[in-house]
């Protein structure tokens, strides 16, 4: 029996990357860098009003890499504190686009809310 050629599927419009807040947080923390997940809990918690743990971090940081938005490697061996090996991770190109979206929606809503006052002579 010959085998079937699997028909190319046309390219459908991606289907939108559902991001909590702290999945933007962490995607913003890593555009354009790789960190380790102490430099991204200290970059998350500079400003940050409540502060982040690692019980939030890491199950976060699992949960974008099952979306395929985040990638990570082992650093080297030895490490010259003398601690762990660092995961260090890096956010994809699918990551760079989920945060686009999201961030363009964000600066839509804001540009709305503002028309919404100056229309409506709020403050």
């Amino acid at each position: 029996m010959p085998l079937k050629k699997k028909k190319d599927k046309p390219d459908k419009p991606s289907k939108p990357v559902k991001l909590s807040a702290i999945d933007e947080d962490i995607l913003t923390v890593l555009l354009g860098r790789e960190l380790y997940g102490l430099e991204i809990l200290d970059q998350l918690n500079l400003d940050r009003p409540i502060e982040l743990k690692f019980g939030s971090l890491y199950p976060a940081l699992n949960r974008l890499e099952k979306k395929g938005l985040v990638t990570w490697k082992w650093g080297d061996e030895v490490d010259e504190s003398g601690g762990a090996r660092r995961k260090y991770y890096k956010m994809t190109g699918l990551g760079a686009e989920a945060l686009s979206t999201v961030q363009q929606y964000r600066a839509s809503l804001a540009r709305r809310a503002t028309q919404g006052q100056t229309m409506w002579g709020g403050a």
